[in-house]
């Protein structure tokens, strides 16, 4: 595991003085305890020395109590990273509406375009890179053009990727660049492999033009990103980045092996996991979304994720980002206990609130209409998965085939 940057460590709340003590570096503190009680014996501060020895246990329960769960700024958290490794990579839930706008309000964030170079994403084709670029850039682009980013990436036609949240994104870094120094422009890099799908007939046509999505991903971030000197946020959906996988075939695992300490790793999630639903109370008056670091406290201890899927839920109701969320998640899928802890998956938690607050954004299903483009889908979804798409998936975006389980 690489070594981490090392974050200022209080939150700021409006919690009563003793409760802040929790947040506060507890270790940095003892590090110095030795020190600061010489010193106080040499001045003969008998007043300043009784004090601090009434409170060092009142210090000492609040670490015990927390064991060291420091909440940090999720903003200026997430930006420092940078400056301690070149690459940060987030892992997302796909069409997860919080995650993005706080992604809106990062990428336009004086200290993270001034310090980041690249933005990776999963949701894009390769093959279409000239095209992303053209657009990034400000120049005249059709949606109709840009679309087939999105559509026509490894994953179709199951991909979540037609949800608005991925296009207003790249909407906002083409605004942003628009009207700051060009010498902070932000290009966004297509990290899916260029399949194309005009030459995929079979299954096995379809594993060799997909090849290894982690190992095309991590081969973009290194040539593109790291052999330039370059700073990049990678986002995936999280089951691709992590210290989990006892192969070391992950994204970040793969870079790290050319590229040792290049990485950390953010996991941005609503809840701590089915396994861990009693202990969200303990978060409750943390600000949404709130970073903390994963190594040496409760949180890190607690069960890893059984799997890193969207899961089928009802968004809330009191977000402006999405009303609905289709019903879209693959059924009858059951996963086993989890082998490993959170902090094997994750450098960092970026913690949007319990499951019921998260909230998806909309699919655009009007590309759907075309027929021909609707028959293209279902000979991509007999290809892949031997069967036809579920018809009233057409309707709603979320393409889902029968077979698919």
């Amino acid at each position: 595991m690489s070594n981490r940057a090392i974050v200022a460590q209080i939150q700021y709340t409006t919690k009563p003085i003793h409760q802040q003590f929790v947040n506060i570096n507890f270790k940095y503190l003892g590090k110095h305890l030795l020190k600061l009680m010489r010193y106080m014996t040499t001045r003969s501060n008998l007043i300043l020395s009784i004090l601090f020895m009434f409170l060092l246990p009142i210090l000492a329960t609040a670490q015990n109590e927390d064991n060291d769960a420091v909440p940090i700024e999720a903003i200026e958290g997430l930006t420092s990273l940078f400056d301690s490794t070149p690459l940060v990579a987030l892992g997302e839930t796909h069409e997860h509406a919080q995650l993005y706008d706080f992604l809106t309000e990062l990428v336009q964030t004086e200290g993270f375009y001034t310090r980041v170079d690249d933005i990776l994403i999963e949701s894009g084709s390769a093959l279409y890179q000239e095209t992303l670029d053209r657009f990034i850039s400000g120049q005249a682009v059709s949606k109709e053009e840009l679309q087939k980013l999105w559509l026509n990436t490894t994953q179709s036609p199951v991909d979540p990727w037609g949800n608005e949240v991925y296009f207003n994104f790249l909407t906002t870094i083409r605004e942003l660049n628009a009207r700051i120094d060009s010498m902070h422009h932000i290009r966004v890099i297509a990290a899916d492999p260029p399949i194309q799908w005009e030459n995929v007939h079979s299954q096995e046509d379809y594993r060799a033009a997909r090849g290894s999505r982690n190992t095309f991903y991590a081969q973009k971030a290194m040539e593109e990103v790291l052999k330039k000197n370059r700073k990049a946020l990678m986002i995936s959906g999280g089951a691709h980045f992590g210290y989990h996988n006892p192969r070391n075939t992950l994204v970040n695992q793969r870079i790290e092996k050319e590229y040792p300490n290049s990485v950390t790793v953010v996991l941005a999630a609503s809840g701590l996991g089915r396994a861990n639903k009693d202990h969200e109370e303990r978060l409750a008056d943390w600000h949404r979304p709130t970073l903390t670091p994963l190594a040496d406290n409760w949180i890190g201890e607690l069960p890893g994720p059984r799997r890193m899927a969207r899961a089928a839920s009802t968004p809330a109701s009191t977000s402006s980002a999405s009303s609905t969320a289709p019903n879209t998640a693959p059924q009858n899928r059951t996963a086993g206990p989890p082998a490993r802890k959170k902090k094997e998956y994750s450098d960092y938690l970026l913690y949007f609130g319990r499951p019921d607050e998260i909230a998806y954004g909309d699919t655009d299903a009007s590309v759907y209409i075309s027929d021909k483009f609707w028959k293209e889908m279902n000979r991509r979804s007999k290809v892949r998965f031997g069967s036809e798409l579920i018809p009233e998936t057409r309707k709603t975006g979320s393409l889902r085939p029968v077979s698919y389980n």
